[in-house]
């Protein structure tokens, strides 16, 4: 019986530790909390493009907290480690931050097959652990003889290699086809601005071209959807002049024929200002005119001066680059400069989109005697247009301690986020709610 009592002692003891051990580390994952949830755009970051490391699995929440799950196997994160698939590529969207400054990402694969959060280190804004930023395309230098030819399509149609794209298939999350139909544009003369191959998979260079007849169409498409347009070059019949202009060198006795030769051409600049969705507004028009040529005036005050320097000054004249203007609401306008060597004429395609707005969020008071708490709603009087111009109030993100109805005297806020083509918008309003 001793002995007995001794034993049920020790097991008592073991039994005593173990719920002690869990106590604590149940007490250790309570503990543990996100801060911090937001939206992640190309504005706080280099890059949204990432690559996995294999260092870290992807879970269903951060996983530091409690029943977070793995999305991933240690063979399945290997595999997307290892992948040369451009479907592989991620996209990062959200950034949580925990009470001990540790920092997850929400990511996406570019194909959509997998999504989670994963551990980025414990900095913000900054790609370690599980991640590391990634190069989805890589620029091709373009030689001057296609810098200076015309292209046309192989083939028009609805077919997607037929097609323009707002960005490279596969280099980004979602990439957006830009035209659905070509058959408009079939004969149109191209002209190829800048080139780009893609760094996974199939390896395929892709030329962002413009359409002086239908801008609309400005674009990257496969190179090898296009042809080059050759031209036969055309022999003048000989004009023998009767009585052509004789001059004599007194020196050489030799005689020369007096010919004309037409005046070069003068240099014209055109632009052309166009909505990625075909709906144009002057005001937008005017003021992404106004931005660029402030931005560029040395630019092009140097090839007003030396228009033989034209063909050398796409890059200094913004090729490339995004313009944002100071208005309300901004627009963010895309650059592509081209240069047509024989009409000696630069073409400067500004493809823009707008600032996503918020409507009508205002700082409120609210007072409870008159049950004005009860029946505060945040979305009530809030709409939201895109980058677009649509409408998008079914898509403003709420967040806050002022988002329901159950609030006391104080002082509470709601933030209103709307995310659209890689742009982001919030406000955030304050709630008093008084006596």
């Amino acid at each position: 019986m001793i002995r007995f009592g001794k034993m049920g002692l020790v097991l008592g003891g073991v039994a005593a530790g173990i719920f002690m051990f869990a106590t604590s580390q149940q007490a250790s994952a309570k503990a543990t909390k996100v801060v911090s949830n937001v939206t992640i755009t190309s504005a706080n970051v280099d890059s949204k493009n990432v690559a996995l490391t294999g260092k870290n699995k992807i879970y269903t929440k951060a996983g530091v907290l409690k029943n977070a799950k793995q999305v991933t196997s240690k063979t399945q994160l290997k595999k997307l480690k290892n992948s040369q698939r451009a479907k592989d590529f991620f996209d990062v969207y959200r950034m949580a931050v925990t009470n001990k400054h540790q920092v997850y990402y929400k990511v996406v694969s570019f194909e959509g097959k997998w999504r989670g959060w994963i551990y980025g280190g414990r900095v913000k804004n900054t790609y370690q652990g599980g991640i590391k930023s990634a190069q989805t395309t890589k620029v091709v230098t373009l030689s001057d003889d296609i810098k200076n030819s015309q292209f046309q399509l192989k083939n028009s149609g609805n077919g997607g290699t037929d097609n323009t794209w707002e960005s490279i298939p596969w280099s980004k999350y979602h990439a957006k086809i830009h035209t659905k139909d070509s058959s408009a544009y079939g004969s149109d003369k191209l002209a190829v601005t800048a080139a780009k191959q893609q760094t996974r998979q199939y390896y395929n260079t892709y030329y962002y071209v413009t359409d002086e007849t239908h801008p609309e169409f400005n674009g990257w498409i496969n190179r090898n959807a296009l042809s080059k347009i050759t031209t036969t070059p055309t022999t003048n019949p000989t004009v023998i002049n009767p009585n052509p202009t004789v001059v004599t060198n007194t020196v050489t006795n030799t005689v020369t024929k007096t010919v004309t030769v037409p005046a070069k051409n003068e240099l014209t600049i055109n632009y052309v200002v166009h909505s990625r969705i075909g709906t144009q507004k002057k005001e937008a028009s005017d003021a992404i005119i106004k931005e660029y040529q402030q931005e560029y005036a040395n630019a092009l005050n140097d090839v007003t001066k030396d228009p033989s320097s034209a063909v050398d000054k796409l890059s200094a004249l913004g090729n490339g680059q995004l313009v944002t203007t100071s208005t309300t609401p901004k627009y963010y306008a895309n650059v592509n400069v081209s240069f047509d060597k024989d009409k000696n004429v630069i073409t400067i395609d500004l493809n823009w989109r707008q600032e996503p707005m918020i409507n009508g969020a205002t700082d409120k008071q609210l007072r409870m005697e008159l049950g004005q708490v009860d029946s505060y709603d945040p979305k009530i009087g809030v709409t939201a247009t895109d980058a677009m111009g649509n409408d998008a109030t079914s898509k403003i993100q709420i967040s806050g301690d002022a988002t329901t109805g159950s609030m006391w005297y104080g002082t509470y806020h709601a933030k209103y986020v709307i995310d659209s083509y890689g742009l982001s918008t919030s406000k955030t309003i304050s709630v008093t709610v008084t006596k």
